[in-house]
């Protein structure tokens, strides 16, 4: 199960049920799709057939809902 978090002009960003750590978000979209790590928003993946352009709208809206999406994280992880 992955739940959409929200949806960003026509990307869903998801939190994966019984994911891996660190805390990420997948972002799908347009065939395509990209996960970032919400602790040192960096991405997870060398290659992605986003545009750079798409890439950093991506991360800007990350930043903006970064809080959001670790408390999404956090609802569906277990903290140890």
């Amino acid at each position: 199960m992955s739940p959409v978090i929200f949806v960003f002009e026509s990307l869903k960003f998801k939190i994966n049920v019984n994911d891996h750590n660190p805390p990420h978000v997948h972002v799908e979209g347009c065939g395509t799709g990209v996960r970032i790590n919400l602790l040192t928003l960096v991405f997870m993946d060398d290659k992605t057939d986003f545009s750079q352009g798409t890439l950093d709208r991506i991360m800007t809206e990350v930043k903006k809902r970064r809080d959001e999406l670790i408390e999404e994280w956090e609802k569906y992880h277990e903290k140890n």
